[in-house]
């Protein structure tokens, strides 16, 4: 959550086009679909200072998405964020850490994929001099939607229900008073869901498979267990105090067993701070 001094109400929002070339997130060339989605996000959010050391902010946000091929994974989502930082000492290089709590409602154009979204956070970090800052954090998200039609005798049919534990290291470099780098290392172990085009290419150590409709009349979502390694670099340019122009692109690896498979998401994202 960002840092308010005076303890105002603050709103934000956010644009970005982003592309993924694996939306269905499987290992299979056949079955790779790649999309192209536009977003905005709108905030508000406030911060309320204890003490000397303590900060406590609260936070909504109206968000959604358009995907421009697979219509029924556009959605539009509502959500709440609770957080409480602590500094130790005054300045912009003093070190602190926050702990957060959110809940949100995703609904989709294709309803059976409609979840909720419970994140639990703990991160620190210190910005080291007038280049440099460091961060790092741990999260814990569940995403609970409904579960299907079982489509295998004996194998459950809550496929779009997910649980994963993630950490990820942080890092920005300023060329500039206006323009800087940015690095981030993620590394993320839990449910994963992948969807086939075939029925006879889903995995026979499957947790949980349900039909995707979205894909096409044949296609299929199962859900693994399985460790995803991600890294994001990006260049950043603040026009104005209240603007933020971000170019980056994410790759990330996943691993289930003896399978892998891989995507790539470049991103542009323009914010603003009221």
């Amino acid at each position: 959550m960002p840092y308010s001094a005076h303890g105002d109400w603050t709103l934000g929002a956010e644009a970005h086009l982003r592309h993924d070339n694996n939306v269905g997130n499987t290992d299979n060339s056949a079955d790779i679909v790649e999309d192209s989605i536009i977003g905005a996000r709108l905030s508000v959010f406030r911060l309320f200072p204890i003490g000397e050391s303590y900060a406590l902010s609260v936070g909504g946000d109206l968000s959604g998405e358009s995907f421009h091929r697979l219509s029924g994974l556009s959605n539009a989502s509502v959500g709440g964020v609770l957080t409480l930082k602590r500094k130790w000492g005054l300045g912009a290089f003093a070190p602190w850490a926050r702990a957060g709590f959110s809940i949100a409602r995703s609904s989709y154009d294709d309803d059976y994929r409609s979840v909720s979204i419970y994140r639990a956070t703990l991160s620190a970090g210190r910005r080291i001099d007038e280049r440099w800052n460091l961060w790092a954090e741990y999260a814990f998200e569940r995403r609970a939607a409904a579960t299907q039609e079982q489509e295998v005798p004996g194998v459950s049919g809550d496929a779009y229900s997910q649980d994963g534990h993630s950490v990820a290291a942080n890092a920005e470099y300023s060329l500039n008073e206006t323009l800087f780098l940015s690095i981030a290392l993620s590394a993320r172990r839990g449910d994963v869901v992948s969807t086939t085009l075939s029925e006879e290419r889903i995995d026979a150590a499957s947790r949980a498979i349900a039909a995707d409709p979205t894909f096409g009349p044949d296609a299929y979502a199962y859900k693994l267990l399985g460790t995803t390694y991600g890294l994001k670099v990006g260049i950043n340019y603040s026009p104005t105090p209240h603007t933020l122009l971000e170019c980056g692109i994410q790759r990330l690896d996943t691993r289930i067993g003896g399978d892998r498979y891989t995507k790539s998401m470049p991103e542009i994202t323009w914010n603003y701070r009221f």
